[in-house]
């Protein structure tokens, strides 16, 4: 059974954080957080097997994934996104000018990422949110969480309880509940082309 942790969306207490990471270090636990969207479902970067159960959970009764979501990356600001992206010099003064937000930016993937993940990537989505919760979440946990986004239809975006059905709470070892968020998604931009071209539009403005 998975262990719920009310945090204060705004000022969140610092030693319910530390009993999330304690979960996710020591028991290589499944997490899921709020973001500046609506809540996520991830691990640890490093826990590769991990990635894998958020897979599982996700998409238990379908017999493929292909085509489906793939994870991103969430980290605290862009210096440690250059670990796990390529970000040439016009790209990093487009993540500097729109991050932290509501955005989810697809980059090259470093030769690191390539070496260390479950699965071969040419490119990687990263996210850096605004919100303190996940902000400090990661800054305790040392490294960037690998993410998907609990994304189970409109009406439950944003609401915990709407998310923490069987197939889902089964999997999971903690939830942080920050309560009821605005809902909506990232908006997704590709940088790995000529021009940035955006793939989804959500909830951040993008204006190149």
């Amino acid at each position: 059974m998975f262990q719920r942790i009310n945090v204060h969306p705004e000022n969140p207490q610092e030693r319910n954080i530390e009993n999330a990471v304690k979960i996710l270090k020591k028991t290589g636990g499944i997490c899921i957080y709020p973001t500046d969207t609506i809540y996520g479902v991830g691990c640890a970067l490093s826990n590769a097997k991990k990635i894998r159960e958020i897979e599982s959970i996700l998409y238990k009764d379908q017999k493929s994934k292909e085509g489906k979501r793939k994870f991103s990356i969430v980290c605290n600001d862009i210096s440690q996104a250059q670990e796990y992206a390529k970000i040439e010099t016009h790209n990093f003064k487009i993540l500097k000018k729109y991050l932290p937000g509501p955005f989810t930016f697809i980059l090259p993937s470093s030769q690191f990422l390539e070496k260390k993940f479950v699965e071969k990537r040419k490119t990687i989505g990263i996210r850096i949110t605004d919100y303190p919760i996940t902000r400090m979440l990661i800054d305790q946990l040392g490294e960037p969480l690998a993410n998907m986004s609990l994304n189970t239809g409109e009406e439950n975006r944003g609401n915990p309880d709407l998310y923490l059905y069987p197939d889902v709470y089964n999997g999971v070892d903690v939830v942080l509940d920050a309560g009821v968020l605005e809902g909506g998604l990232s908006t997704i931009v590709d940088l790995t082309g000529d021009v940035p071209k955006i793939l989804r539009q959500g909830k951040g403005e993008f204006n190149e």
